[in-house]
């Protein structure tokens, strides 16, 4: 029988450093760990189901709309019956990389509510440290505005409040930390194989 492998999943919205640090952990960790995430699986979509395509509202698509607590703009990812269906392969994938004795990181940022419960259904029974990265809004705005254009800011407020850090294993201040720290702090946490 095999040994199913482990995953580390990795939840914080958009510039929350996830990336950075699924890369350092990659670089640390003894064993081998694959990297997936929502941009992996966006990537597949063929270009009319994404934000910028004819059947966007099927697929995903920004939905913009005014932060009452300062006037600033939130974009949210919408999604519609393909979209659905892409999110749940998604955690199917992982699953089956996991049953086959792969280690994965999985690299979320949370686009509603139900994502991270959904994500909790689909591991159930599997060896998982569940870690939400997080940071002032500041930072994150900061972060965003470095590296996207403007029509693609306003991910990090849009979906800064979908996570509710009392559900995760570990929370981490990824303004405090390097990508590397926060990797050495992830690696220290995660329990020796079950």
């Amino acid at each position: 029988m095999k040994t199913p492998g482990r995953a580390v999943v990795l939840a914080g919205t958009s510039g929350a450093g996830k990336s950075s640090t699924a890369a350092q952990l990659q670089e640390i960790l003894p064993d081998a760990f694959l990297v997936l995430g929502l941009d992996t699986f966006f990537g597949m979509l063929p270009h009319r189901w994404t934000s910028e395509g004819t059947a966007s509202a099927e697929g995903f698509s920004y939905l913009r709309d005014t932060d009452t607590r300062d006037g600033r703009t939130r974009l949210r990812i919408g999604y519609g019956a393909v979209g659905a269906q892409l999110l749940a392969g998604m955690r199917r994938a992982v699953d089956g990389l996991l049953r086959e004795g792969n280690n994965v990181i999985v690299d979320e940022m949370p686009i509603d509510t139900g994502v991270m419960p959904a994500w909790r259904r689909a591991l159930r029974g599997h060896d998982v440290l569940w870690v939400h990265l997080t940071a002032p809004l500041a930072v994150l705005e900061e972060r965003e505005a470095a590296r996207f254009p403007a029509r693609y800011r306003g991910l990090s407020r849009g979906h800064l409040d979908v996570c509710e850090p009392d559900d995760f294993d570990l929370v981490v201040d990824a303004a405090a930390l390097t990508p590397r720290e926060r990797a050495q702090r992830i690696a220290a946490a995660l329990p020796p194989r079950r």
